[in-house]
């Protein structure tokens, strides 16, 4: 198909721009919303098509003076776009999950901004790269397509600066050493790597083929200032996440610190961390203004329990990951949080416990890579818990969760906290009060 002269109508979910040729949806890559372009066609699907930028014609307001291209688009895919323009649209993003989901009518709701991030870029406390051989070395980095090759140099504006720096120092100590990158026919070689920071520290995480990781290797890297654990985990698995397996500690602290409230919390290598500090304490202000002081707390799916382990109230917590809940209980013995009670276990299954055994107040549930299941929205309505606050970065999780509990109960509250700039995710963060 010949390159299309097409107006974008709208911006969709992953933000890219919408436009239709011949009554078809095309999803056109690095397109605002009102303007005018000349795309290209990648893929024409039977009820869709996929296409990029060639020439805008007609430019946004909204528009940066970002170049259009697949690096400067990479896990960052709303560069392109000034950040207070991004805000509307990801409000928009949260209406428009209750809109489709639900019987509410979202006109009739008070939505609030979403809450703008300070910091805009490096703001991720966290990135993993596979570990691919390239031009006679190893490098860091994503393949995109066969020949698009994504290095820490093309991704520098994601994660932290201090990141960065590392990453780089560490791929120089392997390419140094003559590492060899992973081989699948033989199983051996290094598969990929972790970068975390806490606070001023930061932790390394290898993941290695069978032979590991030789040891004059690791020691030259314990040397660097900034290191303060070093891990690795044998996995030559390809279907296998990660965590399924051990990890072994080489060098370092057992746990990372990470500051928090005034207070020191303890994280193991295998428990999730806090990505965007900043506004990850912003989502936990909002969140603890919704929550009536007194109130008893029931919350499902609290990961590290930060959030919680920070309110004044009772809380009885439901996680089913075990790292999360290791931790959790480590904190709240530390610091003498005698109220809080984390509960290992399938939630599905002890949420009707939960629910029988006490009365809440509020529920708390945070569906950040969880749904709401039949279950948990079934005990919630027969205990008749007053209050309920769903967070979740996926809109369609978000307006799935309204949905099953909208025939008892009602939208109070409606916000949403920027966590992720410059990319399509929001968190939105919605309280229902029963009816």
């Amino acid at each position: 198909m010949k390159n299309q002269t097409v107006t974008i109508k709208k911006m969709g979910i992953n933000g890219e721009g919408i436009a239709y040729i011949d009554s078809k949806i095309v999803f056109i890559k690095g397109a605002l919303t009102g303007e005018e372009v000349l795309c290209a066609i990648d893929r024409n699907e039977r009820n869709y098509m996929v296409g990029h930028v060639v020439k805008i014609l007609k430019k946004s307001s909204a528009r940066t003076h970002e170049k259009n291209h697949a690096k400067a688009q990479y896990g960052y895919s709303l560069f392109h776009m000034n950040y207070l323009d991004q805000l509307p649209y990801k409000k928009g993003l949260i209406k428009d999950a209750i809109s489709k989901y639900t019987k509410f009518n979202v006109d009739a709701l008070n939505v609030k901004p979403v809450l703008e991030a300070k910091t805009r870029e490096n703001y991720r406390q966290y990135a993993g790269f596979p570990i691919i051989y390239r031009h006679g070395q190893l490098a860091f980095g994503e393949l995109e397509g066969v020949e698009s090759f994504l290095s820490v140099d093309d991704l520098y504006r994601l994660q932290d600066h201090g990141i960065n720096r590392l990453l780089k120092k560490v791929q120089d100590i392997l390419n140094k050493h003559k590492c060899k990158d992973y081989y699948p026919r033989v199983k051996k070689g290094l598969r990929y790597v972790m970068a975390r920071k806490f606070d001023d520290a930061y932790q390394l995480v290898f993941v290695t083929g069978k032979d590991g990781i030789a040891k004059e290797v690791t020691q030259e890297i314990a040397a660097l200032d900034e290191v303060a654990s070093i891990y690795y985990t044998i996995n030559t698995s390809s279907h296998s996440s990660f965590n399924e397996k051990g990890f072994k500690r080489i060098y370092g602290n057992n746990r990372m610190t990470y500051h928090y409230d005034d207070r020191d919390f303890l994280f193991s290598v295998k428990t999730p961390m806090v990505i965007n500090p900043e506004m990850e304490e912003a989502y936990y202000d909002v969140v603890k203004s919704l929550i009536p002081e007194e109130a008893e707390v029931l919350s499902v799916y609290p990961r590290y329990g930060l959030l919680e382990m920070s309110l004044p109230n009772t809380v009885r917590a439901l996680e089913g990951d075990m790292n999360c809940v290791d931790d959790a209980r480590l904190n709240a013995d530390r610091l003498k949080e005698t109220n809080k009670k984390f509960k290992l276990g399938d939630v599905d299954e002890e949420i009707t416990h939960f629910c029988k055994k006490h009365h809440y107040d509020v529920a708390l549930v945070q569906l950040f890579s969880d749904e709401m299941s039949e279950e948990i929205a079934k005990s919630i309505i027969l205990s008749k818990i007053p209050e309920v606050i769903i967070t979740a970065k996926n809109m369609s999780t978000l307006g799935e969760a309204i949905a099953a509990l909208q025939a008892r109960y009602t939208i109070a509250y409606v916000s949403g906290v920027d966590m992720d700039p410059n990319t399509p995710l929001v968190t939105g963060i919605v309280k229902m009060v029963r009816l």
